[in-house]
């Protein structure tokens, strides 16, 4: 399934869309690049699991400009968009892949991010693998970053963050769209609590930290020390 398809949506409109649908989505992509200071390397490699149209990928770039992207998304219409997008903010040759990153093999970089794109992995067994492979991949001092949605296992915390996404997307649809969202979301993605991300990035190997949290969402890093 296409992402347009996946949020009923038309695929230009998705840069816009997508604030409609995530609170402080801008703030979480800044957060999630903002994680790059960390690597020494002036050059690196960042992977992008997941790339979409690029948004993340285009803030690492800020952050290390002269780093090289290796993006990887099933959906071949926003692979694209990436393209066209990255163009626009480095003149470096960046690859671009198609196909599902679970099954992709990852190159040696210094990082591995991914926004609003591991929650379509469906169960642990299957993200815990990912982890591990990104740790293989990762050199000494490389990071994972990964922002979504990470609600409490706590279910009082968890029904409360889901009020907040609400709150949220009621600002600019209605009560029965909203829910109609939810509905459709919920038989598609997979949304692991926060601790649950932790021990599986813990279990993987990385030191693990949450730099950034709006509950539901956070931006979760796991760090390879050297």
């Amino acid at each position: 399934m296409s992402v347009a398809q996946h949020l009923k949506i038309k695929l230009s409109e998705y840069d816009r869309r997508i604030r409609t649908f995530i609170p402080n989505y801008e703030e979480m992509l800044d957060a999630a690049a903002s994680v790059l200071h960390l690597l020494a390397e002036r050059q690196p490699t960042i992977v992008d699991l997941g790339i979409g149209t690029g948004g993340l990928s285009a803030r690492c770039l800020r952050v290390k400009p002269q780093a090289r992207v290796c993006g990887c998304d099933s959906d071949n219409a926003i692979l694209a968009m990436a393209k066209r997008r990255l163009a626009k903010v480095s003149q470096r040759e960046h690859e671009f892949v198609f196909g599902d990153f679970l099954d992709a093999a990852l190159p040696k970089c210094d990082a591995v991010v991914a926004s609003l794109a591991l929650h379509h992995i469906t169960t642990r067994a299957r993200k815990q693998e990912l982890y591990a492979r990104c740790f293989a991949a990762l050199r000494p001092g490389g990071v994972l970053v990964n922002a979504d949605c990470c609600p409490a296992q706590h279910a009082k915390l968890a029904q409360q963050h889901q009020l907040n996404w609400q709150t949220h997307l009621e600002q600019y649809y209605t009560a029965k769209q909203t829910q109609g969202f939810f509905a459709a979301w919920a038989a598609e993605d997979t949304y692991f609590p926060l601790l649950h991300e932790l021990e599986m990035m813990r279990a993987a190997g990385f030191k693990v930290e949450v730099p950034w949290r709006r509950a539901p969402m956070a931006v979760v890093v796991g760090i390879k020390t050297r």
